[in-house]
């Protein structure tokens, strides 16, 4: 009864002590603002299924797949959580007593004087326990939890961030793809009218200036399919290095994909949950504040026991017949130790400064990222249907010029403007609906979501060594 009187005042002042001991977070005061700028519709949702889906593209699943599996940040991710949650064990187990087994056999012998003497012993020992009275061993433990949480969050930042760059690296090939398919295209469809050109100054029905014109319009395409082909071998290796591959991926989709309506954005708050660098920001904090109270508690006074069961014999017969125990308990405190333990608590409090302007810097980038997406997907959208129209019209304006030139209306450098024109924006729409997927991408990577949640280490064993 007085033993578990004892623990049970024991276990008052562990806690009460890691109340007056833990700081207060001054972090409820960051202002959010209501809504987005957007007027999308502001739904409090969180995604819970991988956001790539909405591309409804098998291939795409399967590279994502592939690199969260294979790539080498990852895995290195991956190792720093074991690591932290190892950490985590280890200094939990402090909270409880180590109990070390110890056998032994003396031998003593009087030199040329007598008969020699065996000592027998055995048993067992508990090696300077501390009571954790202000908290000090809780605090510890508790900052090194938060960290092993903090490593997952990082885990999972880094799996949301590497399937956009997989989506970003696989649309800029397939752009790229494409580009280089319609430089060829023009190359073809300038020489063709080379051709036609040649045929009408042989019969006299051109001049040698378009001639001379239309020859630098053929070897000004020619001139820029190696520079498109450069890019497209760049992309194809950003990809492949993504994929934690050597040799590049079968990339089979030759369209980009179709853009799917805007999600629902939610309001900024739901960042805070949404979002696992937030989340590991916030963690951090915590585990800087359990390291104040450590700090804090280490400059108290602290009471160590150390205990001892034992049986010695002279024979191993008789051993474990008569047992002999020892409890030692002792008391320590801070006299003078030169300002070391101040001066831990204050570096500590200054971690803590630090993480609360993370945190709110975390929070604040959060809500940046997002709003520039946003700004980024509604004016490209804009520019897209804009180059849409510019190119019926650039297309127009090409068919009426070589109309006018075949009936002798107008000279050939009008056509070759027009077509020129035409071509530029033939590429240029390329760019800007890879452009627009692009900004899409980094709209739902900032969105954050809970699909990171279901991840798992790659080749994790359950075995225990």
């Amino acid at each position: 009864m007085r033993i578990n009187q004892s623990f049970t005042i024991l276990g008052c002042l562990l806690f009460s002590g890691c109340a007056l001991l833990k700081p207060a977070l001054p972090i409820d005061t960051i202002p959010l603002p209501p809504t987005y700028s957007s007027p999308t519709i502001a739904e409090s949702t969180v995604a819970e299924t991988a956001w790539w889906l909405i591309f409804n593209n098998p291939e795409l699943d399967k590279l994502i797949h592939h690199a969260l599996l294979h790539n080498p940040s990852l895995e290195q991710v991956w190792a720093r959580l074991t690591q932290a949650d190892a950490t985590a064990r280890r200094l939990g187990a402090a909270r409880l007593p180590s109990i070390n087994l110890t056998t032994g056999l003396t031998r003593t012998e009087a030199i040329n004087t007598g008969p020699e003497s065996y000592q027998w012993s055995g048993g067992a020992a508990v090696t300077s326990y501390e009571l954790d009275l202000w908290g000090r061993v809780n605090a510890v433990q508790s900052a090194a939890k938060l960290d092993a949480e903090s490593a997952r969050f990082a885990v999972e930042t880094a799996a949301m961030s590497l399937s956009a760059e997989v989506a970003n690296r696989w649309h800029n090939l397939i752009a790229r793809r494409m580009e280089l398919a319609i430089l060829r295209e023009q190359l073809e469809a300038n020489r063709t009218s080379l051709e036609l050109i040649e045929l009408r100054f042989r019969k006299s029905f051109s001049t040698g200036l378009a001639l001379l014109q239309q020859r630098q319009t053929v070897e000004s395409t020619a001139a820029l399919i190696p520079l498109a082909e450069r890019a497209e071998r760049a992309a194809e290796l950003e990809l492949t290095a993504l994929l934690g591959k050597t040799e590049p991926a079968a990339i089979e989709s030759t369209l980009l994909c179709t853009l799917p309506p805007l999600p629902s954005l939610g309001i900024p708050a739901t960042l805070l949950e949404q979002r696992p660098d937030v989340q590991r920001a916030r963690v951090l904090l915590d585990a800087a504040s359990w390291r104040v109270a450590a700090a804090r508690a280490d400059r108290l006074p602290a009471i160590r026991l150390s205990g001892r069961i034992e049986s010695t014999e002279r024979s191993s017969e008789e051993l474990f017949d008569n047992w002999l125990s020892t409890l030692v308990g002792n008391l320590s405190a801070p006299l003078l130790d030169a300002g070391a333990r101040r001066a831990e608590t204050e570096r500590t409090q200054a971690v803590l400064r630090e993480a609360v302007a993370a945190y709110r810097a975390t929070v604040i980038q959060a809500i940046n990222e997002v709003e520039q997406a946003l700004n980024l997907e509604m004016t490209q959208a804009t520019y897209t249907a804009a180059l849409a129209v510019r190119l019926k019209a650039a297309q127009q304006a090409y068919d009426e010029a070589i109309r006018r030139y075949r009936n002798g209306a107008i000279d050939y450098t009008t056509v070759l403007f027009q077509l020129n024109t035409l071509q530029q924006i033939e590429r240029l729409q390329i760019s800007a609906q890879a452009d627009q997927i692009s900004y899409r991408i980094n709209l739902l990577r900032s969105l954050g979501g809970n699909w990171m949640k279901q991840l798992e280490e790659p080749g994790e064993s359950n075995e225990e060594n």
